[in-house]
């Protein structure tokens, strides 16, 4: 069987030649072409970057051309690319056996409407806030209404996140860790809090993750004399890291904030290992991947009340510590209350560390796989779908 999948991710090839991207993307791709014989991956391309991951090697890459602009501007852009879109998309869903859509996004969108027209089976999954919130733009209730409309039967719906859902739509987390990767972290779970506390922030800098809440918690906390005063480092990239940059000098907080810029996933480990709290202050999300990246090194999460949050952190002190989305008094709030009050370091670790070996990428794959055979009455063989025919060949 063949797989299309179908993404607005920014991809581009490295010196050897191979394309890349960043983020846990790659392999999640890996994980979702296992389940079948052949994939074609539609990227947007864009030019070399620094970091990243080799997409999976098997894939046969197809680059499209990246929007232009931001916001309104891009999408007049894919309006207007949109006849040489749709002809690359045709042609390659039209020899596929499955379309893979991640959601929301303007190419994956176009690549959902095509899969139903030519009535292909299709795993969608939508990555973003299911609830709606202060980011919830039209375009995510189009796309959420659309994924209501027509889950069941050819189309699996899978929503990131969301805990109970009505049949035939099913909750899934999201992450990048594999079995082998967790297995290699040799995290030390038995250490105290380090002074002073060394805090990470892991993710795209844009302005609904919330980083620019987090400096202005650390400018809190220096007014206030807090001791000892937090080192935070912020690992990641994006259109919002020259206002963070400007507003770090602004808050003359820049002894304390060191900006890492992208990095590779052995570069985020390297970090998250030394780290004692990882900071994800998210306006809107799903399920975080840097959730679990964190609590694979031992370390708790402070985060935003948002998504699955609750599910991955627990209450206060279990897993970490949630606080409102956007409230800077909140979040400087638990930053003291972890950092000052008396705690089991070790204990909190070691739960932090159960946690995300129980959500590692081979289960994401096996759970997404399973359903899918269940919902397309397929067989599972050696980790492949197979229709009854197909599997009975096989034997």
């Amino acid at each position: 069987m063949k797989v299309c999948a179908v993404s607005f991710k920014e991809c581009w090839r490295d010196a050897d030649g191979h394309w890349c991207s960043d983020g846990g993307f790659p392999l999640q791709m890996a994980a979702i072409g296992s389940m079948f014989d052949s994939m074609d991956l539609l990227i947007v391309r864009v030019e070399p970057r620094s970091g990243g991951l080799r997409l999976p090697g098997h894939a046969n890459v197809i680059a499209l051309p990246k929007p232009r602009g931001s916001n309104a501007r891009r999408k007049l852009s894919v309006i207007m690319r949109a006849p040489h879109y749709l002809s690359v998309l045709k042609r390659h869903i039209r020899r596929a056996d499955v379309v893979h859509v991640p959601l929301p996004g303007d190419i994956p969108l176009l690549a959902f409407f095509v899969a139903l027209t030519l009535r292909k089976r299709l795993i969608a999954r939508y990555g973003s806030s299911w609830a709606a919130n202060s980011q919830t733009t039209w375009m995510n209730r189009f796309t959420k209404a659309c994924l209501r409309h027509v889950a069941g039967g050819r189309n699996a719906v899978f929503v990131t996140g969301a805990e109970e859902l009505p049949r035939p739509l099913r909750s899934i987390f999201a992450t990048a860790l594999s079995e082998t990767e967790l297995n290699g972290i040799r995290a030390d779970l038995n250490r105290e809090i380090s002074r002073p506390p060394r805090l990470v922030y892991v993710g795209r800098l844009s302005e609904e993750k919330g980083v620019a809440h987090l400096v202005e918690a650390i400018a809190r906390l220096r007014r206030e004399s807090f001791d000892p005063l937090p080192e935070v480092t912020i690992v990641g990239d994006g259109p919002a890291r020259n206002r963070l940059l400007a507003l770090v000098d602004g808050l003359a907080c820049a002894d304390r904030i060191n900006f890492a810029g992208q990095l590779n996933r052995a570069g985020v480990s390297e970090h998250l290992a030394g780290a004692d709290l990882c900071v994800q202050p998210s306006l809107t999300e799903g399920f975080s991947k840097a959730w679990l990246d964190a609590m694979a090194h031992g370390v708790p999460v402070i985060a935003s009340d948002v998504g699955a949050a609750r599910y991955a952190i627990g209450g206060d002190g279990r897993r970490g510590w949630l606080v409102p989305p956007g409230n800077v008094e909140a979040l400087t709030a638990a930053l003291q209350r972890a950092i000052q009050e008396p705690r089991q370091w070790p204990a909190l670790r070691n739960a932090c560390r159960r946690f995300a070996q129980e959500h590692t990428l081979e289960r994401w794959q096996t759970q997404i796989a399973h359903a899918c055979a269940e919902q397309w009455e397929m067989l599972l063989v050696k980790g492949k779908l197979r229709t009854i025919a197909c599997a009975q060949e096989f034997q």
